[in-house]
């Protein structure tokens, strides 16, 4: 009687060895899951940052790619068609709106029809 009772000990403490080595490897298991997924969110984390930071970088360029090619000088001469009288403005690129603009300084210039206007690009010297 005693041996069955203890062979039902073994037994039943063999299983309980056997559970908890399982459930061990069931945990480091998940500890390695819950470390790559960790991993895993850390690199997609990083790959969106670096997204947002490239964006970020690429319009910016852009922007002042376009600012600058905005706020080039150029100047305007505007020549009288009957007296021959020329004036000279300088402008910035996107202030120059058909036979309107305006200038550096802030006037308003509106040319008549008896009016040519010649634009350059750059600051021209009034002394030859």
């Amino acid at each position: 009687m005693i041996t069955k009772i203890l062979l039902t000990a073994l037994v039943v403490l063999a299983a309980l060895t056997f559970i908890r080595h399982k459930n061990s490897q069931r945990r480091e298991q998940e500890l390695v899951r819950q470390a790559e997924l960790a991993a895993d969110r850390r690199t997609a984390m990083i790959i969106a940052i670096a997204l947002v930071v490239l964006t970020l970088l690429v319009s910016s360029t852009i922007y002042y790619w376009h600012w600058q090619d905005e706020h080039r000088i150029f100047t305007v001469q505007v020549i009288n068609s009957h007296t021959g009288a020329e004036q000279s403005y300088h402008v910035y690129q996107s202030d120059i709106d058909g036979r309107r603009f305006r200038t550096i300084d802030g006037r308003w210039i509106n040319l008549a029809d008896s009016e040519r206007m010649e634009v350059q690009e750059g600051v021209a010297d009034s002394n030859p």
